[in-house]
């Protein structure tokens, strides 16, 4: 997804918007600034990561400020929480891609090491597990899709914070679960959103895959 198609993608959602939000009384579906700001902020920082730009990290960091809040209302406490999760390691991503290479150099592009992929295994059920039944004695909403989407977003975001080739396949999972679990809450655009996003997590797949094989040409 080039600077371009990048544009495009925005346009089109700021379209949708514009033609949307005067027919909300009549399907019923409420939209507010906020969600709509966190929605374009979020499109646009993973359309830049999926591309490998530094920006997107920059950009997302308003959007997960937005997003805490939208979650908050809606009673998605686990999903409130890793906005915060998510602000610190974008942080974090900045310097790793930055200088997380040799020497202080820009990280490259790579695969996961099998001892990580090992150790993600094991603690991902035990998270699951532990999260939801926090979830259920908050009384949270869907506590456990919001459980596993959770501690699966936290392991896309590590992965994606050192460039692994495999952040995208996670990601792409998740978005295949929230997309029902946020229509499910009355969140149709943030729903809509993932759809975006799931093609988004699909194109950064195949872009990380050819530049690491052109990485490893040299």
């Amino acid at each position: 997804m080039n600077k371009n198609r990048i544009i495009l993608v925005l346009a089109v959602i700021v379209s949708f918007l514009i033609v949307l939000i005067p027919w909300q009384s009549i399907f019923t579906i409420k939209l507010s600034f906020l969600e709509v700001f966190a929605v374009v902020t979020s499109a646009w920082s993973v359309g830049l990561l999926a591309r490998n730009n530094l920006l997107g990290w920059w950009v997302g960091l308003v959007g997960v400020v937005a997003y805490a809040v939208v979650f908050y209302q809606v009673e998605l406490y686990a999903e409130t929480a890793i906005q915060v999760f998510y602000f610190f390691t974008s942080i974090k991503g900045i310097l790793i891609w930055l200088k997380g290479g040799k020497n202080n150099t820009e990280k490259s592009v790579s695969h996961l090491p099998k001892s990580q992929l090992k150790l993600s295994i094991i603690s991902f059920i035990p998270c699951v597990w532990g999260l939801q039944t926090l979830l259920i004695a908050v009384k949270g909403a869907a506590p456990f899709w919001d459980a596993i989407t959770t501690v699966g977003s936290a392991i896309a975001q590590l992965y994606l914070m050192e460039r692994y080739v495999e952040s995208w396949y996670l990601w792409i999972a998740v978005d295949l679960i929230y997309i029902p679990l946020y229509a499910s809450r009355g969140l149709y655009l943030t729903s809509g959103l993932y759809i975006v996003f799931l093609g988004m997590s699909i194109s950064g797949l195949v872009y990380f895959q050819h530049l690491y094989k052109q990485q490893s040409k040299h």
